[in-house]
């Protein structure tokens, strides 16, 4: 069934075989405005396949306004969408209303952070979270190691609970750096020392800066060495604090996800690198597999859309620099997968 809008004046008609809600989990973040240009171009590059398709781009302000999500999911269910693209807030709060829109026939194929319930949609397209949590880790302990700190004191600064994607981060963070702790006992060498892993950030950089502020304080007596941030938000908030405390550039931070503030404290040298997502691909493949769906193609359960070490050597790459700049972008060509029916 097409769905037809009119223009203004009801001048001029387009006619769309589907309408494709993509609901992100909050609007501010530059990650979810990549996320929106992927998903609009699998849009422009359906359509002009011949499979007209509507983008239709409706998410919460702020990461942590669950109800305002829940909201939005079944103003869209009312609606009469083909099909939803969701960022679940939550991994266990958003599994009703996703169910109430499938049970209303309309599929859900679900981004950047799991959902409890993977029986009941079409395709999980994300990051591989717990992985890039290790190479975060990874990336810190040899940074250190080759300042000479192969024990160092380490902060891991959590975002928010209930959050899929940074939960697994930060277990992909602990676990590498728990794995080496047990590697130097057992050598009888010195040992990693954590000195705060369950302090959480919050959904905004404001609450991230007034988290991390009394959080670095407390501890800069005991030496810190290292910092890990798992997303755009806590990361920006932790070099907020950093800099109001004199504490930039003497302890290393390693950062998730990218804005031009972090970008240019990555140049300053006050954040040590940052694991990247590909959003974009991730909303042009949301979409794009979606509609493949609907139009009977058999989809695989999970794609991963892979994670990237960015520092300050690599940062000019075209390679590094298509994962978040929007006239590079526009300029990219995503392969999407075969399926077959």
């Amino acid at each position: 069934m097409g769905f037809i809008l009119t223009g203004c004046g009801g001048s001029s008609k387009q006619e769309y075989k589907y309408r494709i809600a993509v609901i992100p989990k909050g609007l501010t973040h530059e990650f979810w405005q990549s996320i929106e240009r992927g998903a609009k171009r699998a849009g422009e590059d359906l359509t002009g396949k011949g499979i007209s398709t509507q983008i239709l781009w409706d998410g919460p302000l702020k990461e942590n306004d669950t109800l305002e999500q829940i909201s939005i999911i079944d103003r869209n269910i009312a609606k009469g969408v083909s099909g939803i693209v969701l960022a679940p807030q939550h991994s266990e709060t958003m599994v009703a209303p996703v169910e109430r829109a499938v049970k209303e026939g309309i599929p859900v194929l679900i981004i950047d952070s799991g959902l409890k319930n993977q029986e009941i949609i079409v395709q999980y397209v994300a990051t591989n979270n717990y992985h890039g949590g290790e190479l975060a880790a990874e990336h810190l302990l040899k940074l250190l190691a080759d300042q000479g700190k192969p024990a160092p004191r380490l902060i891991l600064f959590r975002y928010q609970p209930g959050s899929e994607s940074t939960d697994q981060r930060e277990k992909g963070f602990e676990d590498v750096v728990n794995r080496t702790i047990e590697e130097q006992k057992n050598g009888g060498k010195p040992t990693i020392t954590w000195l705060s892993k369950d302090q959480f950030a919050g959904a905004t950089k404001d609450t991230a800066r007034r988290a991390a502020e009394p959080l670095l304080s407390s501890l800069r007596d005991k030496g810190i060495d290292g910092m890990f941030a798992p997303n755009e938000s806590s990361a920006s908030g932790t070099v907020d604090a950093l800099r109001s405390l004199d504490l930039n550039k003497k302890l290393r931070l390693v950062g998730f996800d990218s804005s031009a503030p972090l970008l240019q404290a990555l140049r300053d040298g006050d954040i040590d690198g940052l694991i990247l997502q590909d959003p974009y691909r991730m909303g042009y493949l949301g979409v794009w597999n979606l509609v493949q769906h609907l139009e009977g193609y058999k989809i695989e359960p999970k794609v991963s859309t892979g994670e990237y070490v960015v520092t300050k050597d690599n940062l000019d790459d075209p390679k590094t620099r298509e994962l978040f700049d929007p006239e590079l972008q526009k300029q990219r060509k995503i392969e999407p997968p075969a399926f077959s029916k």
